[in-house]
């Protein structure tokens, strides 16, 4: 019996090994199709800015040179030159360039920044707000070491925040943690967003490739309906020159009618920005299935402008000269202040429907974008949940009193080598914004480039991690407690067997 138990201690101690591995350092090309850019500046430390103690506090030479390893850290973000353009979004925008770092060793800098705030060893309570698919495990597993606690769960499906969660989560700790992180595949191979390679699905019979499915699949299930409505749109938008005019064809789907009103999901074009002015109540030609219009002035001048300096390839050509808009040298003519997705609010209802509401009024920017869907679709999904976030941890009376810290950012998941099918994904984790409130009341908002700062400055050694293969080692030697049960018919209290 010895011998069997001393072996399962050994296989599990090698899985718990396995599971703690560090992962590869980030690889630039993991930002895609960006934009170059010139500088940025360093901002002022965090810990300058928030005073944990009354009156200057005793220094050690231990502080001393830890304080210096954050200035010289500081000096060397601050000298770097970022090669690509921040992405414009609607709470602001967001760098991708020196901004990302791999999980193991963002966590680790994030509980530093934690104890550098006055959080205590032992005292810290983390909680997350991840998706729930599996490659989220690593991250998860990576907090569990630096923090010494598996989290508390403040999420749903998709990266969205369960608010209704923050009193148990309060009542298990002096000291809680906050990390907010939706997710989104990236396959360094095809260099996209929005996919990631799963050893769980069969592999491709005839290539023998493992399948590549979509991450976030929930991120994935809610766009697909507008990408195939938006797709249509513009099979059914055609444009040409006619003498010194440029005409637009419209299908009678995309005119104003009472009868579609009451669609579950639609397309409301701003006319005024597309036609000239009056042209919706006197076309210039009325057709069987279509409506003919002169095009804007702004639209027009767009268009005469591709067609004398670009060669138009025969992709979304029609008859009579037309050009669809599915062309893709043509596809950026239709702005997204040109038409809005209109859904029935009875189908919006419920948290099950809170990521589509969050990314509805969006939607344009996000398939007009040159990011991918899915990238620009996750930001939203990781501003958007930061904003309410916030708001609800700082009204909520359990956190009153606490050393509290909600982070938000982006989990990539890189999609491994078809070659190397690791038992978890190469991570990043993109900081977007952090909120800190603290035991004394003081409380503030950091940003996006002060957080990057901040935690950048912080070691990536963790002293106060935990051993996990230690701590599962231990759980074969250490004296089991009896399970007993109150039977209050004989007063007595009574042990179960356990096998």
């Amino acid at each position: 019996m010895a011998k069997k138990t001393g072996n399962t201690c050994t296989g599990l101690v090698f899985i718990i090994g396995a599971l703690c591995m560090c992962l590869r350092d980030f690889s630039p090309a993991i930002v895609g199709r960006l934009t170059p850019l010139a500088g940025r500046s360093a901002p002022m430390s965090l810990r300058g800015k928030m005073a944990m103690r009354q009156g200057p506090p005793e220094t050690s030479s231990e502080d001393k040179a830890e304080a210096e390893k954050r200035k010289l850290a500081a000096k060397q973000l601050a000298d770097k030159r970022p090669r690509l353009a921040p992405i414009p979004m609607p709470f602001g925008d967001v760098s991708l360039d020196l901004s990302m770092m791999s999980y193991n060793q963002f966590v680790p800098r994030m509980y530093n920044m934690c104890k550098g705030l006055g959080f205590r060893k032992g005292k810290i309570l983390p909680s997350i707000g991840f998706c729930s698919d599996e490659n989220q495990g690593y991250p998860t597993i990576l907090i569990t070491k630096h923090f010494g606690a598996y989290p508390f769960n403040h999420g749903y499906i998709g990266g969205i925040m369960a608010l209704d969660r923050h009193g148990p989560h309060a009542g298990h700790a002096d000291d809680v943690v906050l990390v907010h992180a939706p997710h989104v595949g990236f396959e360094p191979d095809l260099q996209v967003y929005g996919t990631y390679r799963r050893r769980q699905i069969a592999a491709n019979a005839d290539s023998g490739d493992m399948q590549m499915s979509g991450t976030c699949g929930k991120v994935v299930g809610v766009l697909q309906p507008y990408i195939d409505t938006y797709n249509a749109l513009l099979g059914r938008i055609r444009v040409k020159v006619e003498g010194e005019e440029v005409l637009i064809s419209l299908s009678r789907l995309l005119l104003p009618s009472d009868e579609r009103s009451a669609e579950d999901l639609a397309i409301s074009l701003q006319f005024d920005k597309l036609l000239e002015e009056g042209a919706l109540q006197n076309p210039y030609l009325r057709q069987s299935s279509s409506s003919i219009f002169r095009a804007s002035e702004s639209f027009a001048e767009k268009f005469k402008q591709i067609m004398s300096s670009e060669e138009l390839s025969d992709e979304g050509v029609v008859e009579g000269g037309w050009y669809s808009l599915k062309n893709s040298k043509l596809t950026h003519l239709l702005t997204p202040d040109m038409f809005t997705f209109v859904k029935a609010p009875e189908k919006l209802q419920g948290e099950e429907h809170r990521l589509e509401r969050s990314l509805l009024p969006n939607l344009p920017e996000v398939f007009t974008s040159p990011y991918d869907n899915e990238l620009s679709a996750s930001l939203i999904c990781m501003q958007s949940e930061f904003d309410r976030s916030v708001h609800s941890v700082a009204a909520e009376p359990a956190y009153k009193g606490k050393n509290l810290m909600l982070i938000s950012g982006l989990n990539i998941d890189v999609s491994p080598d078809q070659e190397l099918q690791e038992a978890f994904p190469t991570t990043m984790f993109l900081p977007w914004a952090a909120y800190v409130q603290l035991k004394d009341g003081s409380r503030r908002v950091i940003e996006q480039s002060e957080l990057v700062s901040e935690l950048f400055s912080h070691s990536t050694e963790n002293e106060d991690a935990i051993d996990m293969e230690e701590s599962i080692r231990e759980l074969f030697v250490r004296k089991r407690s009896r399970i007993t049960f109150f039977d209050s018919n004989t007063n007595k209290k009574k042990a179960a067997q356990v096998l």
